[in-house]
């Protein structure tokens, strides 16, 4: 009997560290923390920025702690970034727990070689996501306690042109453009989700929604944070949607049922095929 209970734990040993004990769509949130704990300042290098960002990216429903929704706090998840001492690289570990403190899921190690702090941080937090990468996790609507919802998650309505104050985007260098007039009519036609992602000619991109408008970013590994903007999806009337370019250049634009994103630059038609 004994040597059952031994290969029994031998086997179990070899399991990976990021086999789900549950599934993770089963949560309808995951709370980021402002500051990790092996770090002496809240968002220090954008880790956290970054982390809430590639939540939302794989999946995820993602909040920092400062805006944890008005809903269960059991229905979330809770997100910790484990520093792994190591001698000349830089290792992370994601960890998800319960409400209750019990671990959820671990993903695999995610190193990095770079020297300086900031690249290297940047660069071991995205591997240390690519566990999530193939996993499809979806999950579910928050139930809030109210009809009331986050910011974030209503439709841009009816914005005029007033002055607005410019906010600490991610990465740092989102370009500044004219705030976008969007109509009710069209509010329906354009991407609800947070993050989105598409590809275009083989390479990946991600759509940002923000109260300022939809951000294109072009995941760009020598970029800083890895994303690249390349410019703004508004809807400037009811009929007409707009991509403005880093240059400042107006493009027609369009999205179809499926949410695939089309742009006219002059004779050439980009199409932008969404990714579920």
């Amino acid at each position: 009997m004994s040597k059952y209970i031994f290969l029994t734990v031998f086997l179990l040993s070899f399991i990976p560290k990021g086999i789900s004990q549950s599934n993770l769509s089963d949560f309808s949130f995951v709370i980021v923390p402002e500051q990790f704990e092996f770090l002496n300042q809240k968002d220090k290098y954008q880790l956290n920025s970054m982390a809430e960002f590639l939540f939302n990216k794989y999946g995820f429903h993602a909040f920092k702690n400062d805006k944890t929704p008005n809903t269960k706090r059991c229905d979330g998840l809770y997100a910790d970034l484990v520093k792994v001492t190591a001698m000349l690289k830089t290792k992370f570990v994601i960890v998800l727990k319960d409400c209750n403190g019990f671990e959820v899921y671990r993903t695999a190690e995610g190193v990095s070689k770079f020297k300086e702090f900031k690249r290297a941080y940047q660069d071991a937090l995205r591997k240390a996501f690519m566990s999530f990468e193939g996993m499809n996790v979806r999950q579910k609507e928050i139930e809030y306690f109210t009809d009331e919802k986050p910011v974030e998650e209503t439709p841009i309505v009816n914005k005029v042109d007033t002055p607005q104050v410019e906010e600490q985007p991610f990465p740092v260098d989102e370009i500044d453009i004219k705030p976008a007039v969007v109509a009710a009519t069209i509010v329906s036609m354009l991407p609800n989700d947070k993050f989105s992602s598409y590809t275009h000619k083989g390479n990946s991109y991600l759509l940002r929604k923000t109260e300022k408008g939809y951000f294109l970013y072009q995941e760009v590994a020598s970029a800083e944070g890895g994303l690249l903007l390349k410019g703004r999806v508004e809807a400037m009337t009811e009929s007409k949607i707009f991509f403005t370019d880093q240059n400042d250049k107006l493009f027609k634009a369009s999205f179809d049922a499926s949410e695939n994103l089309t742009i006219q630059k002059g004779e050439t038609v980009e199409v932008y095929k969404r990714v579920r």
